[in-house]
């Protein structure tokens, strides 16, 4: 069987679902994409048993086609062709890439032995994508990585009628934020894994003109699909109990300090040339209106840097991870950042000057 296809229309969606594909030495066919095409539509899927990325097109070929091929070797191959019109033949056991002078052939796998998660989802909620990739991106960096609480390994996500709220934390930080929409449903929380999370902040990055763009969201009580302009992302949820959060955030923080966040931002990143893999502290020395910052290492190489800004509060010496603090201050997007802190040893909470939307507590360490 021979189809033409649009080199283009194959290279962009290709590169968004095949970061979920494991070389799988159990499973080898983890390590292709199905390719199928009904009714004119062409559907490419991928997966990992634990998240499914697919992404549907108009093809307008009459045929009905289902195959899987080498989900990296296919899309290098395909980036790396230089006229736009391919030919693909088809057979049982390998499928032919011509383009210009170029020819390739790669061996396939029975698209029967293809394993599809399928869910019957209901209750859709149609959430703007712009605000959606803002909420995850403010917040995802906090979720633990291979931590023996699983529940900690991904996003905690509460829908409301007036709300939509994310919630990420290692244990040793926490992000808060919380964006305004009209949902059909309340009362719904679930924990989203960390690749379906990252797979989804690769989908709507790669769209040019995301604004009016809408994310039609599914959550059923062990998966979550997400919906994205011919994009289709479906996922096992995070069994377990998220911790109460709320209690996270401390009652009264009576040292009170607004700084520049680009001026802090360029301090850190200087004392941070001289931070390790074992050592990423730095040391806060607050007084009435300077911020000074050390750093020592190691080998006893020190840093130094100071600030000016507006502190109200006790004079105070208190120690953060220097890798947590700038990772964010990349989130928050006002000039002027407020840090808000109790005593040497508890946790301070940053937030942007004038809006509390975004929220992130982060806990002191020894320097």
């Amino acid at each position: 069987m021979i189809i033409n296809i649009n080199r283009q229309s194959l290279v962009e969606p290709l590169k968004n679902i095949i970061g979920v594909c494991e070389q799988n030495h159990t499973m080898p066919i983890l390590g292709h994409v199905l390719l199928e095409v009904r009714d004119g539509i062409c559907f490419l899927t991928a997966t990992d048993l634990e998240v499914q990325v697919s992404f549907s097109y108009d093809i307008g070929v009459s045929e009905n086609i289902r195959i899987t091929v080498p989900a990296r070797k296919f899309s290098d191959i395909l980036r790396s062709l230089e006229t736009e019109n391919v030919t693909l033949e088809i057979s049982p056991k390998d499928i032919l890439i011509k383009s210009g002078k170029s020819k390739f052939r790669v061996s396939t796998l029975n698209p029967d032995d293809f394993p599809v998660i399928t869910d019957d989802l209901a209750d859709s909620m149609k959430i703007d994508s712009e605000a959606l990739l803002k909420l995850v991106n403010s917040t995802s960096f906090s979720m633990g990585y291979q931590d023996a609480r699983h529940f900690l390994n991904g996003l905690y996500v509460e829908f409301s009628q007036s709300d939509i709220t994310a919630v990420a934390t290692d244990g040793h930080r926490l992000a808060y934020s919380s964006s305004a929409c009209e949902l059909p449903s309340s009362g719904k929380t679930c924990i989203v894994p960390r690749k379906c999370i990252n797979e989804l902040k690769r989908i709507l990055s790669s769209f040019s003109e995301i604004n009016g763009v809408l994310t039609e969201v599914n959550v059923s009580s062990k998966n979550i699909q997400f919906n994205i302009h011919g994009y289709k992302l479906l996922s096992k949820l995070v069994e377990g109990n998220y911790p109460d959060y709320n209690k996270v955030f401390p009652k009264s923080l009576p040292n009170n300090l607004k700084v520049d966040r680009l001026l802090l931002k360029s301090a850190l990143q200087r004392l941070s040339i001289l931070s390790t893999e074992q050592f990423k502290g730095v040391k806060f020395k607050l007084s009435n209106s300077l911020l000074n910052l050390s750093t020592i290492n190691s080998q006893q190489e020190s840093g130094d840097e100071s600030i000016e800004c507006d502190y109200g509060g006790d004079e105070l010496e208190i120690g953060f991870n220097l890798s947590y603090l700038l990772e964010t201050l990349d989130v928050i997007s006002t000039q002027q950042i407020a840090i808000h802190l109790g005593g040497s040893d508890s946790g301070c909470l940053v937030t942007a000057d004038g809006d509390e939307s975004s929220k992130y507590i982060i806990m002191p360490m020894r320097v």
